[in-house]
């Protein structure tokens, strides 16, 4: 009976002190994909959209190009507004190991606050387990002012 108690408790501790272990990695990538964000809102509205293209990694501009991502950031910003603030309002990671390739993805959405308008975005964010910072693979922009003319 002693040794089933054991068993039982040593279970229950190696439980807890793996998922701790697991949320901490959690918990850090979701703090270092907001940081990647704000880094890339604060770069739009200091340093215009063509350098903030920069924080959006190579499989983001296999559907689009860099120029064309840039105008319609362009056009977002006419519509909205200039950058003022944003908070997020849910987030997802997904850690992947394998033979293909080891990485981190967070799944961010983001309460967008513009001078004009507010908008919802959705950013993936992706950072191989080589690379040194997340990078933006996916944006959607969702915001009725785009939708007027």
């Amino acid at each position: 009976m002693k040794s089933r108690t054991f068993n039982l408790i040593a279970s229950g501790v190696i439980a807890a002190v793996f998922a701790t272990l697991i949320g901490c990695g959690f918990k850090e990538s979701k703090q270092n994909a907001e940081l990647s964000l704000t880094r890339h809102f604060q770069t739009i509205a200091t340093n215009g959209f063509e350098t903030g293209i920069g924080n959006y990694g190579p499989p983001f501009f296999q559907k689009t190009t860099k120029e064309q991502w840039s105008k319609a950031l362009e056009g977002v910003n006419k519509k909205l507004g200039a950058y003022q603030s944003h908070t997020t309002t849910s987030w997802r990671v997904f850690k992947k190991s394998g033979t293909s390739g080891s990485g981190t993805t967070v799944s961010v959405q983001c309460q967008v606050t513009y001078s004009k308008h507010k908008a919802t975005e959705q950013f993936t964010l992706f950072k191989g387990s080589g690379d040194l910072e997340f990078k933006i693979t996916g944006h959607k922009i969702d915001s009725m002012a785009l939708l007027a003319e």
